[in-house]
């Protein structure tokens, strides 16, 4: 009884925290055209474009899109958000807006669940401020993939670490179908449950471990089967990312490339930052969440230093390390820092309506 009553405190200060960030997010776009107008930026038009019409099977030939085609945006986030459309009445930008704040609240929950059991039981409400107040949680309330793809996230590594391979299995495979970087979040945690059985002798637990890279092997597959029915050419995800600049190379050419032409700073500086909680996630014993982010960052990067900060930052377990820079702080800091935090936010998210270039 009494875990369950110290479990609805946590969702219930969840809920509180997520309804205040979202009023604060929402009312904030009233000056810059409206909820669904001012939120749906960049690759939110993409978005709304699979929503409405689906995948087609050749590339743009308008003069702004030449060339590219929706297929580097995989199917889950805009599936769903179909299916709330058409359940909904709501435009595909609505749609899918309603979807992701929706989950915002699952996954703050689901999050702080996480936090409290596995990494700090005492610092949890003040993970719970920082993950909803801060700028981190930009991405989580729009019409991106980051608020699915962290809430599966956190699931998988929950599930790994408690051993409930079925639901592990289900999140590997949903993973997969949620971003690129799905299979280096899978893999990570089948490495995790392999090394940890080797440690045990544990038979059953190291095949569960592999079995878990094969489910999400299997998301990928058949994402990459739809492509080749469609338009020939399976991995034809990876290869329209050259429309948009993003190539493969070894991670630090693309931060010397920066650093010598003297552009894309934003991604530069973000890179750096990254780096530092990288290491400090590692420094703080918290080798899981950090190998996760480690090998999305090499994977992120190795293609460019562009959206660095929303694929590392926008994370929740970035989040988790961020929270333990207060360990040792007094209640007075980290009070003035929450409020700081939360003022940036409000900050910059008026800037990502803005159509601000360094957020995107």
């Amino acid at each position: 009884m009494k875990q369950i009553l110290k479990a609805n405190k946590i969702l219930f200060f969840s809920f509180i925290v997520v309804a205040f960030s979202l009023v604060v997010f929402d009312l904030e776009t009233i000056p810059f055209g409206g909820l669904t107008y001012s939120t749906c930026k960049w690759d939110c038009l993409w978005y709304r474009d699979i929503i409405l019409h689906g995948y087609q099977p050749d590339v743009y030939l308008s003069l702004r899109h030449i060339g590219k085609a929706a297929w580097p945006f995989f199917p889950l986030f805009p599936g769903l958000a179909a299916g709330v459309k058409y359940l909904t009445g709501l435009t595909a930008e609505g749609a899918a807006l309603l979807l992701n704040q929706t989950l915002f609240f699952f996954m703050v929950a689901f999050a702080a669940l996480y936090y409290k059991k596995f990494v700090d039981g005492q610092k949890y409400i003040l993970f719970i401020l920082l993950l909803c107040l801060s700028p981190f949680s930009l991405w989580c309330k729009i019409q991106y993939t980051e608020c699915i793809y962290a809430l599966i996230t956190i699931a998988i590594v929950y599930f790994a670490k408690e051993k409930k391979y079925i639901p592990l299995f289900l999140c590997a495979f949903l993973a997969t179908l949620t971003r690129p970087t799905g299979i280096m979040l899978v893999g990570t945690c089948g490495a995790y449950l392999m090394i940890e059985a080797l440690r045990a002798r544990n038979l059953n637990d190291f095949l569960n471990g592999g079995f878990s890279i094969m489910a999400g092997s299997l998301g990928l597959s058949g994402y990459m089967l739809y492509l080749y029915h469609l338009s020939g050419d399976a991995l034809a995800f990876a290869h329209l990312e050259r429309s948009w600049g993003r190539e493969f190379a070894f991670p630090g050419a693309w931060l010397l490339e920066a650093i010598r032409h003297g552009h894309r700073i934003n991604g530069l500086i973000s890179a750096f930052i990254d780096m530092f909680f990288l290491y400090y996630g590692f420094k703080k014993r918290m080798y899981l969440e950090a190998s996760i982010l480690t090998v999305t960052f090499l994977c992120a990067i190795s293609s460019g230093v562009d959206s660095l900060h929303r694929y590392i930052m926008g994370n929740p377990l970035f989040v988790m390390i961020f929270t333990r820079l207060f360990d040792y702080k007094s209640k007075k800091f980290t009070n003035y820092a929450v409020l700081g935090i939360f003022v940036l936010n409000i900050i910059i998210s008026a800037m990502w309506f803005n159509d601000s270039h360094y957020f995107y």
